[in-house]
C-alpha cells in the first residue's frame, strides 16, 4: 500500500476536536507569519509582474490578492500570494526538513476558504495544521542532499490536502486530487544558484497546483494512486528512492510536525541565520570598527557553502544575491547588529562599506561538520589589525523551536512587515488583522479577516 493512502485518510478523517491546544496555538503563529511576510512581498519586483498580469488576465472573482486588494480567479490568487509569501526569503522553515512549509499551504488554504461559503477560522486551522503536517513529513522523509527546490515538491501536496480539506473532499477524492498534483510537480535550486528571480514562482505553482487539483478532483477528475512509492512514485523518480517510510506516518494524527517550524527572523536564505546570529553576538558584545577589522572567517559545512558560501556577487538581481550570501549578511550584521528588510534594498547592497567589509570575508568548510539541514554549528570569527579575535558559535539558530519567537515577536515582525507593502494597509487593519489570527477559532467567517489583509 502506497503510504499517500494512509496520509490521504489521515487528513479526510481529521476533526478540529483532535488538534493539540499547542498545535492550534502554532498553527496561528505561522498564518500571521505567512501573511505578514507576503504583504511585505508585495513590493518585490517579480510580485509586481505576477499582480499586474493576473489583474490584466482578469476572470471570476473568487479570491483576494493580498496587499493589492482586487479578486480574481482563485488559481491566479493563490500563483501570487505563494509567490509573494517566498519572495523576500523571509518565511518560515523546517530546519530538519529543509524545506519552507507554510508559503503553499496558507495562501491555498485562504483562497479556497475565500471562495466557498460558510468556512470558519476552525476550518482554516485545521486545513493548514494538516496541510503543513504533510509537506513536513515528506520533507523529513527524504534523505538526498538538497538538490530539488522541496518548499515546491512537497508543498504542493500540501497545498492539495489544505484546499481538498477546505473543499471537503472524501477519501477517494483527496487521494486524486494528490495523484492530480504529483503530475504538476516541480522546483529546482537551479535558479537559486544562477541569482535567478524564479525562486518564489516555484512556491507560486506548487500552491496554484494543489488547489487546481483539489478542484478537478472534487469535479471528478480520476489521479494516479501510487504517486509516493509507486514505481515512478515521487521517492522513487524524484529522491532516488533513498527515503525513511518511518517519518511518514509516525504519530499521524496526534504528532503534528508544523510546531517544530522556525520563525525566520532575517530576510534570507535560513542557512546564512546561525552565522547572522554568530555576528551580531559579536557586535552586541565587542563592537569591532568596521575599519579595523582584518578578516572576518566563517566556518559552515558542504552543504550551507554550496548554497551560501560563494564569493559575493552582485548580479541582475541584487536582493537575491544578498539573501543567499553569508559573506554579505554576516558583514551587515557586524556593521549594525541586525539584518532587516532595508538590507536587501538595492541602495544598501550597493554600499560601499559593507562591500568593504564582505571583501575581508574568508568561507571555510569544515568536513568534520555533518551536512544538516539548516541547523549545522556555524562559527564566525573576526580578527581586527592590532590582533585581537573575536569568535562566536552557533548550533541553535533564533527562530528555531528550541529557540523560539512567541507570538507578540511574530506579532510586531508583522508590523514591519506591513511597514514594507507597496499599497499602504491602515494601522486599523493590521491591528485588527493581527487580533483576529489570534482569537481565529472564534471567526465564523473567514472573509472577515481576509478583508484586513488588503489595502481596499
Amino acid at each position: 500500500m502506497d503510504a499517500i493512502i494512509p496520509l490521504t485518510k489521515n487528513i479526510v478523517k481529521l476533526r478540529y476536536e483532535a488538534l493539540p491546544q499547542t498545535t492550534q496555538e502554532i498553527t496561528k503563529n505561522f498564518i500571521l507569519d505567512t501573511v505578514g511576510v507576503a504583504i511585505a512581498g508585495s513590493s518585490v519586483p517579480i510580485c509586481r509582474i505576477v499582480v499586474n498580469q493576473v489583474k490584466e488576465w482578469g476572470g471570476k472573482g473568487e479570491a483576494t490578492i493580498f496587499a493589492y486588494g482586487g479578486r480574481v480567479p482563485i488559481m491566479n490568487a493563490v500563483l501570487t500570494n505563494a509567490t509573494m509569501a517566498h519572495a523576500l526569503e523571509f518565511d518560515d522553515t523546517h530546519d530538519a526538513a529543509g524545506l519552507h512549509a507554510c508559503a503553499s499551504v496558507v495562501p491555498a488554504a485562504l483562497a479556497a476558504a475565500e471562495a466557498r461559503e460558510g468556512i470558519t477560522g476552525k476550518d482554516l486551522l485545521l486545513a493548514v495544521a494538516l496541510g503543513v503536517d504533510l509537506v513536513c513529513r515528506l520533507g523529513l522523509s527524504i534523505k538526498t542532499p538538497i538538490s530539488w527546490v522541496r518548499s515546491a515538491t512537497c508543498g504542493g501536496f500540501g497545498a492539495a490536502a489544505a484546499a481538498g480539506k477546505i473543499l471537503g473532499l472524501d477519501e477517494e477524492k483527496m487521494l486524486n486530487a494528490m495523484g492530480i498534483v504529483y503530475t504538476q510537480t516541480s522546483g529546482n535550486e537551479q535558479g537559486t544558484l544562477d541569482g535567478a528571480m524564479t525562486k518564489p514562482l516555484q512556491l507560486g505553482f506548487a500552491a496554484k497546483a494543489g488547489v487546481v487539483s483539489a478542484i478537478l478532483s472534487h469535479h471528478g477528475v480520476v489521479g494516479p494512486k501510487n504517486v509516493l512509492e509507486g514505481r515512478y512514485g515521487y521517492f522513487k523518480l524524484y529522491e532516488r528512492g533513498e527515503y525513511d517510510p518511518s517519518q511518514l506516518v509516525a504519530g499521524l494524527g496526534k504528532d503534528f510536525k508544523g510546531i517544530h517550524l522556525s520563525v525566520k527572523p532575517y530576510p534570507s536564505c535560513r542557512l546564512t541565520h546561525p552565522a547572522i546570529d554568530a555576528a551580531q553576538k559579536i557586535f552586541q558584545q565587542f563592537r569591532p570598527d568596521p575599519e579595523q577589522i582584518e578578516e572576518i572567517t566563517i566556518i559552515l559545512n558542504q552543504q550551507c557553502f554550496d548554497i551560501v558560501g560563494h564569493p559575493f556577487k552582485i548580479r541582475k538581481n541584487p536582493y537575491v544575491d544578498a539573501q543567499f550570501s553569508v559573506a554579505y549578511t554576516v558583514a551587515v550584521a557586524l556593521k549594525k547588529g541586525d539584518f532587516d528588510l532595508e538590507d536587501i534594498q538595492e541602495e544598501r547592497i550597493r554600499d560601499l562599506s559593507v562591500l568593504e567589509l564582505v571583501r575581508k570575508v574568508r568561507v571555510v568548510v569544515d568536513e568534520r561538520l555533518e551536512n544538516q539541514r539548516g541547523v549545522a554549528p556555524v562559527t564566525v570569527r573576526v580578527r581586527t589589525k592590532d590582533g585581537k579575535e573575536y569568535s562566536e558559535r552557533i548550533e541553535i539558530p533564533k527562530g528555531h523551536t528550541n529557540n523560539p519567537l512567541d507570538f507578540d515577536a511574530i506579532a510586531q515582525k508583522y508590523r514591519k512587515c506591513v511597514g514594507h507593502s507597496s499599497p499602504i494597509i491602515s494601522a486599523e487593519k493590521v491591528e485588527k488583522a493581527i487580533d483576529m489570527i489570534c482569537n481565529l477559532e472564534r471567526i465564523d467567517r473567514i472573509k472577515e479577516l481576509i478583508n484586513n489583509l488588503a489595502a481596499v
